[in-house]
């Protein structure tokens, strides 16, 4: 069987470790490096946006930290070079105070009794590795920006570093090396996901929370989740290519969702729904079950606040599920509500958006899931009896978890996920 077939992310890929098993495994793990690297010597032409060198030659990314209203005041903690966007300017030492202010989509600087004014400003460590920034160290330098006189606070660094500071806030580390190949697969999906957003119309490229990828800079790293970034550095997921789009998500409930029902994706047939084992992987996860309670008038009150219903008092009539997808998520919800004066009203949610008008009982967070089973007890109180966390599609991070523990290696964890891509070398 040809080599070459490991590192094609698809079934065939996966019959290859029969073959495999027959060899020590010291020398299959070398088998695996060179076949991944030779796979991978596709490149992807790309332009970098920034003057600065990047000593680690991968790409620069810039990660919105905080947006001010109208200033930031930022305190120098360890000395640092201040830029413009042309030149150097000047070292500011420890203790001094930087006072930024917007200025359309300019940045006004005031610092020892006089105003500078930029398209932005840069301050990067001058002998540390990494800036202190609204209370965390983060690698890299940062800019500060303007648009609509709204001063941004943007981290630019290079993508791996970025990818270190990701990985370990999105998904368990686990104990030891448990989650050792689960991890590896998942920076292969936050380093496409990344990519993909990268050169941006705006003064930024990525978001740090849950728009985008939840980013805890270096004070998140761990020691584990590094060497799971570095033993995949360049490594993209790809289909036709091209980078995938690699969506993610917490507990699949035993099902992943076809990308087509959740987000408005295009040429990607490696997003469709598959049954995550016979017996769910992701069944350890602390969110494969779980069951929401509400109250009728507090769950009238949520259609209210989304602008669903308006007006008098409304009190439940009756609440149903109208159809589901192939994956058994809820694709249509219906809610009949009724008042003593008026016609009865008759309120539908389709799809993931339930999870967002719905939420949880305690209203702290979206919906778990929209797979879910419903009824209303002897209380008129609406019980959602559900399974799994997040929009199910692409990779289950708690199923990754589970083939990790089981022996199986990233490649096999990406296969199963993304059916029909391929790992490609984005950089070196």
């Amino acid at each position: 069987m040809p080599l070459f077939l490991h590192s094609t992310i698809n079934n065939k890929s996966v019959q290859c470790y029969p073959l495999m098993k027959q060899i020590s495994y010291a020398i299959y793990i070398l088998l695996l490096l060179f076949v991944v690297g030779c796979a991978a010597s596709k490149k992807f032409t790309r332009e970098d946006r920034f003057s600065e060198v990047n000593k680690d030659n991968s790409s620069l990314i810039r990660v919105l930290l905080d947006e001010k209203l109208n200033s930031f005041n930022y305190t120098v903690d360890n000395t640092v070079v201040l830029k413009n966007e042309s030149k150097i300017m000047s070292t500011i030492d420890n203790g001094n105070i930087l006072h930024f202010s917007a200025d359309g989509n300019n940045v006004k600087l005031l610092y020892d009794d006089k105003t500078y004014s930029a398209k932005f400003f840069q301050v990067l460590p001058e002998n540390s590795v990494s800036i202190k920034v609204i209370d965390k160290y983060y690698k890299g330098a940062f800019r500060i920006a303007s648009r609509n006189n709204k001063i941004q606070v943007i981290n630019t660094l290079s993508l791996e570093e970025y990818i270190k500071g990701v990985v370990p806030m999105e998904m368990p580390v686990g104990k030891g090396t448990e989650n050792f190949e689960a991890l590896k697969a998942f920076s292969i999906c936050v380093r496409t996901y990344a990519i993909k957003k990268l050169n941006s119309n705006n003064n930024y490229d990525i978001y740090n929370d849950t728009r985008d990828q939840v980013y805890g800079g270096e004070n998140s790293e761990q020691i584990i989740s590094n060497k799971a970034v570095e033993e995949t550095r360049g490594l993209i997921l790809t289909y036709n290519n091209t980078p995938a789009s690699t969506f993610y998500h917490s507990t699949c409930g035993g099902y992943t969702e076809d990308g087509s029902n959740v987000f408005q994706v295009t040429n990607a047939p490696y997003l469709q729904s598959i049954k995550d084992g016979e017996e769910p992987l992701c069944s350890i996860s602390p969110k494969f079950q779980w069951t929401e309670t509400y109250p009728e008038l507090e769950f009238v009150n949520r259609l209210r606040i989304a602008g669903l219903v308006t007006g008098p008092e409304w009190k439940l009539a009756s609440i149903s599920i109208n159809s589901r997808f192939n994956s058994g998520r809820v694709n249509e919800m219906q809610i009949t509500l009724k008042c003593d004066s008026l016609q009865d009203k008759i309120v539908k949610i389709y799809g993931n958006n339930i999870r967002k008008i719905i939420r949880t009982s305690d209203n702290s967070a979206i919906l778990n899931s929209s797979f879910f089973d419903l009824n209303v007890d002897n209380k008129n109180n609406v019980v959602l009896s559900g399974k799994g966390n997040g929009h199910g599609v692409g990779l289950c991070q708690w199923g990754a978890i589970n083939l990790s523990r089981q022996g199986k290696d990233f490649v096999y964890i990406l296969s199963h996920y993304y059916p029909g891509t391929k790992i490609l070398r984005y950089y070196d």
